[in-house]
């Protein structure tokens, strides 16, 4: 396993990424005649004694500082220091440590009187050392230090910095035999120089149940499994895959058909892993249907899928639900989640906060509907303006006036700013962080105070990244040109507001009074300047006026851009963006969307993409990532990819190899539903037969439609569905997390299943399954009306009957006045006799027992039901009232079981 670094110590991320592989080390022998390397030996050797030899302060005293933990964050790497030192945090500002260090006054290094430094004295005393003791005297930690301080304490050689980090061996598949191995890591530089730095790093286990590293670097296997090692030495972070088989060696029982399922079987055949075998028709169609299109299958859909004789139904019915309405609709509420649409963010810009959420949504929608190319998509939000090109003040005025009042209108604008004029992210700072846990799946909120502890970033990484978003700048009211000064003035003329005098909330109501009066009302606008420095602020002071303009800045891991040659400083990052060999974009893409079939990311966490936390399964990552770009980011290809792989299809029951498997993908792994999908499986569950079967098509009617909790409700039915999103965790969208969206399990959840009087309304009313149910067998009237209804009946075929006879006799008068009251008392009639004709068209008339516990579990579990099950729903109606009763309380019980709310 290989860190390599370009020049100008920038760490080439995809290098690093892509080298996350199983095989062996991209480390080649230099050549070397003998075919292995030379490199000098360990300092643990070298300074065992006294030696001429001059430490390095960035090669050895400053990793060795952070192997003793002296610059961690409990000791002296702490924002305040200990003991009145201070060292970077990690370690990695070689400058300040080393003008730390030798601080007049402050005795940490004394080259007069070497034996004296503090940095000597304090860590060989335990008793006077807070830290307690951190090595011997005369050790070879205590010979390198002494040894720079004796040469002068010179500071890092300029221009000095790491080329590669090579470890040895390169994996570890332990055996009977290997419980414990000892990990050579050689550190190659810029001079062409090679060392052996393994005392000199630092190692971390990222599962210790599976596989444990000690301070020395010696790996021990703990328990069947796989993990990584991760190694940390100067500003390199290289993993090492460690994996202790679960069982003996043995054949893998796994056609591997597909190029996903290829490199699935290749890591299983490694632990030796057995797969389970592929779920059955029913399981399968529940799965795929919840997953791409967030709606459970009908009872009719399910029948006709399990007696399709079609080898090839699966790969139709993938086809089919991403054509659909429903899945448009849910992987917008993804990208929604994504993009951070929320409502509250946007109260600053807009005078109906929800009209703005809504547009935000259907210009996402109308995009994964029209299946545009993921980075077409994201180019639209990235590189979003307000105005359209050669568009006056007035015509935007007019365009989003009319945008609010008709949101289908926005869905055609090339451009949606709304991700960039969200009201907490109006700083350089903040939208770096932003954008890059976004669209990169990293996050660099660390870097902002300090170095990254898990991954690259440094400070000066976070800094230089953060310049690309300071210049974009939301004004309201628009800052506007001279020229445009009276078109601006009309407008609020027009509305009769005097800017000057009208402020916060009288403003925005007066505004909100004039949009919904149809009068053309002033927005804010997205402007895109030349970067500059925020406003800094010393104690006491106010803040400097003066700010510096930004002439260049560096994309993360990258090369530095001119950001003079750019007229918009957003262009340079979304070209980097769309890079092949960009090691985030379609990447961190790719892995979201796996995690949402899977239930775990390739990389977990799946919006986590970090040094310290490689793919479970580089290689795959690698290829969808790739076939990704390859296939011009076509998001539907990556559904199909996916769904269409054995890999997906695998049941969720375990077998004793794969019992404990949560990261190799060897079976499915049970999910509690996502928050939206367990109130629309409710309202489709309960829906009549022709609703329930046209759900798929219904987006208008379902809880994913709404973007935000208190944004967009397009379903007058679902007015209090934002209860029930809450309680099953519907993501905040505070921040662009993952971690905003919640489906663990509550307390809550099951009481709102089991008493909640939407469950019972769902249940219960007159147009859904169960109301049918009641309207056939008679019980949906009271014996006063059915009695009422029989007497109006009997009566209508009595005065018809002598409207005949009057019609004969010729009195035409009597006739005519006789059929008005038999109107009347008709229409009095018909709604009872269109409830029971709509009834019987949609179920059969005999409402037997059997056939309503195969249709209540159809339509809630998508399967049928076991014997035991119907011998105990049986004995459930035997003791009902009748029918209706006893499937109301099996349909309850079924929405209550964990089965329902967990795709598996």
């Amino acid at each position: 396993m290989v860190y390599r670094s370009h020049p100008g110590n920038m760490i080439c991320a995809a290098a690093l990424l892509l080298s996350l592989t199983y095989g062996p080390s991209l480390y080649a022998a230099d050549n070397h005649p003998t075919g292995k390397p030379t490199h000098l030996d360990s300092v643990a050797t070298r300074f065992a004694s006294s030696t001429s030899e001059v430490p390095d302060f960035q090669r050895h005293v400053s990793p060795l500082l952070g192997r003793l933990g002296c610059n961690g964050r409990a000791c002296h790497g702490s924002f305040q220091g200990k003991g009145g030192f201070r060292l970077s945090l990690f370690g990695y500002d070689f400058q300040s440590d080393h003008a730390a260090l030798l601080k007049e006054g402050h005795y940490r290094v004394d080259r007069e009187d070497p034996p004296a430094s503090l940095i000597l004295t304090k860590p060989t005393d335990a008793d006077m050392h807070e830290g307690g003791l951190r090595y011997q005297v005369d050790s070879w930690q205590y010979n390198l230090l002494k040894g720079w301080i004796e040469n002068g304490a010179l500071p890092a050689p300029a221009g000095q910095h790491l080329e590669s980090l090579e470890i040895s061996p390169s994996e570890i598949i332990a055996g009977d035999n290997q419980s414990s191995i000892q990990l050579e890591i050689v550190a190659r530089w810029s001079d062409g120089s090679r060392e052996d730095v393994t005392p000199l790093c630092r190692f971390q286990s990222n599962d210790p149940a599976v596989a444990q590293v000690d301070s020395q670097g010696i790996v021990s296997s703990i328990a069947p499994g796989d993990t990584h090692v991760v190694v940390f030495y100067d500003n390199a972070v290289v993993t090492l895959p460690v994996l202790l088989p679960v069982t003996n060696s043995q054949p893998i029982d796994f056609p591997a058909e597909t190029a996903i399922d290829r490199l699935v079987k290749a890591k299983l055949e490694k632990l030796h892993i057995q797969p389970s075998p592929v779920a059955d028709d029913v399981t399968f169609l529940r799965r795929v249907s919840l997953d791409i299109s967030g709606t459970l299958p009908s009872p009719k859909e399910i029948r006709n899928f399990v007696d399709d004789p079609d080898p090839q139904k699966r790969s139709r019915k993938i086809d089919e639900l991403l054509e659909s309405p429903a899945y448009a609709a849910w992987w917008t509420t993804f990208l929604c989640d994504l993009t951070e649409n929320n409502s509250r963010q946007l109260r600053n810009i807009m005078y109906n906060p929800g009209g703005a959420s809504r547009q935000w949504y259907e210009w996402i929608h109308s995009r994964v509907e029209k299946n545009i190319p993921y980075d077409e998509l994201v180019e639209g939000i990235v590189m979003a303006v307000s105005r359209e090109s050669g568009e006056s003040l007035t015509e935007y005025f007019a365009r989003m006036t009319e945008a609010l009042r008709n949101g289908e209108s926005f869905t055609e604008f090339d451009w949606m700013p709304y991700y960039w004029m969200r009201r907490e992210y109006q700083d350089g700072e903040k939208r770096a962080i932003s954008f890059a846990h976004t669209f990169m799946g990293i996050r660099i909120q660390c870097a902002q105070c300090h170095k990254h502890p898990f991954d690259q970033w440094t400070q000066d990484d976070f800094q230089q990244f953060s310049r690309f978003f300071t210049g974009v700048t939301t004004r309201r009211p628009p800052q506007v040109s001279p020229e445009e000064r009276d078109e601006l003035a009309q407008v609020y003329q027009k509305l009769a507001i005097d800017p000057r005098k009208t402020r916060g909330g009288e403003l925005r109501k007066k505004l909100a009074d004039g949009l919904q009066n149809g009068v053309i009302v002033p927005f804010p606008e997205l402007q895109v300047m030349a970067p500059r420095s925020p406003p800094s602020r010393q104690p006491g002071k106010k803040r400097q006026r003066q700010r510096r303009v930004y002439t260049d800045a560096i994309l993360l891991g990258s090369n530095a851009v001119d950001l003079t040659e750019f007229d918009d400083v957003r262009q340079p990052v979304m070209s980097w963006l769309r890079q092949p060999d960009n090691p985030y974009f379609a990447r961190a893409f790719v892995n979201r969307v796996w995690s949402r079939y899977f239930g775990v990311g390739i990389v977990e966490p799946a919006d986590d993409l970090n040094l310290s936390n490689p793919p479970s399964n580089g290689p795959l990552l690698d290829y969808l990532t790739r076939e990704f770009v390859s296939h011009d980011y076509d998001m539907k290809w990556l559904h199909r990819e996916i769904a269409n792989s054995r890999t997906y299809q695998l049941s969720w029951e375990p077998n004793e190899t794969n019992s404990a498997d949560r990261r190799n993908f060897s079976r499915a792994l049970p999910r509690r539903l996502p928050a939206e999908l367990v109130v629309d499986a409710i309202v489709q569950a309960s829906a009549s037969q022709t609703v329930n079967a046209e759900f798929r098509n219904s987006v208008q009617r379902r809880a994913i439609a709404i973007p935000d909790l208190s944004g967009y409700r397009p379903n007058p039915r679902q007015a209090n569905a934002g209860f029930a999103l809450r309680v099953f965790g519907k993501s905040t969208r505070s921040t662009s997390c993952d971690c905003d969206r919640s489906e663990e399990t509550s307390l809550v959840q099951s009481v709102y299943l089991q008493n909640d009087r939407d469950i019972h309304a769902a249940l219960a009313r007159r147009d859904g399954w169960i109301g049918q149910l009641a309207v056939i067998n008679g019980s949906a009237l009271s014996q006063s009306q059915q009695s009422q209804l029989a007497k109006w009946e009997q009566r209508l075929a009595q005065m018809r009957q002598r409207q005949q006879q009057l019609e004969k006799r010729g009195d035409q008068a009597a006739a005519k006045k006789l059929s008005m009251q038999i109107t009347r008392l008709d229409q009095k009639v018909k709604p009872f006799r269109q409830r029971q004709k709509t009834a019987s068209q949609q179920l059969p008339q005999e409402l037997e027992p059997r056939d309503l516990i195969r249709e209540a579990y159809l339509r809630t579990l998508s399967r049928f039901p076991t014997e035991t099950e119907m011998r105990r729903c049986l004995e459930f109606f035997d003791g009902s009232e009748n029918v209706v009763s006893g499937a109301t309380g099996v349909m309850w019980a079924l929405i209550n079981s964990k089965e329902f709310v967990v795709n598996h």
